[in-house]
């Protein structure tokens, strides 16, 4: 995964050893906000206010070895209305060397890559593998995923089912291998969605009196940022629209 034409954080990197004074004054406003759970205000100034990224650019590189600044930045980066894919691959992936025994940077990292048609090498698939029977079983869900898009032309389902047998409860996997199925064997695909949306209501999607919830942060919470993420990209935070959508398709005659 390389040749993103951003710049890395090394280069970005200002080189200074501490925030300055209107970046201290940045964070220090950031803190009053996660403080008071004021997410909402909190993702509107990150979005509206200048010199955000590079301060908290400055602020990892102080302290590389620091993960939650690392989660700062990254999910900094794929903010509504900023969503910088090829920075969050690039930082992911430096992240990675940082803590490489927290693999959730690299898998974000190839995660995005294969919606972005960035290319993926022989190399970042070799660790993905490791990865995927070392981690954590969120975490290695996402890396199948991630390898299931290698090619942006093609879909490996080989990876899907995997991701399944990893990550049972993840939503995801279920609904991908489900539309595949569908063409088919009609039958097969739309018991592979129900699968999916049974994932979405017991773990993630009604209360107990049947009504529709979503107990992820609707704002940039980096306290729960890693959850939130996890939850996004393996499907359990889909939406109503969708999760309706599908049930439509699984009572079609």
């Amino acid at each position: 995964m390389n040749d993103y034409n951003v710049g890395n954080i090394f280069e970005l990197d200002s080189g200074n050893e501490t925030l300055s004074v209107e970046q201290q004054a940045m964070m220090d406003r950031i803190d009053a906000y996660v403080e008071a759970n004021q997410f909402k205000q909190l993702e509107h100034y990150l979005q509206q206010t200048r010199g955000i990224e590079q301060m908290l650019i400055d602020r990892v590189m102080m302290d590389p070895t620091d993960n939650s600044r690392w989660d700062w930045l990254i999910g900094y980066e794929l903010i509504d209305t900023i969503k910088d894919f090829a920075r969050v691959n690039s930082f992911g992936l430096t992240a990675h060397t940082f803590h490489p025994d927290d693999p959730f940077y690299f898998a974000l990292a190839l995660y995005w890559t294969g919606w972005n048609d960035f290319v993926i090498t022989d190399e970042d698939v070799a660790l993905a593998e490791s990865l995927i029977e070392q981690g954590p079983v969120e975490v290695s869900g996402l890396l199948c995923i991630a390898l299931a898009r290698r090619d942006i032309d093609h879909f490996d389902y080989t990876y899907v089912q995997r991701a399944i047998e990893r990550c049972p409860w993840a939503v995801e996997p279920y609904i991908r291998l489900g539309e595949h199925r569908l063409r088919a064997h009609p039958a097969e695909g739309k018991m592979l969605l129900q699968q999916g949306l049974d994932r979405v209501k017991y773990t993630w999607g009604f209360d107990q009196k049947g009504r529709w919830f979503n107990t992820g942060s609707q704002y940039f919470n980096p306290t729960t940022w890693r959850q939130d993420t996890i939850a996004e990209l393996l499907g359990l935070s889909m939406d109503h629209d969708e999760y309706k959508k599908y049930e439509r398709i699984i009572n079609t005659k």
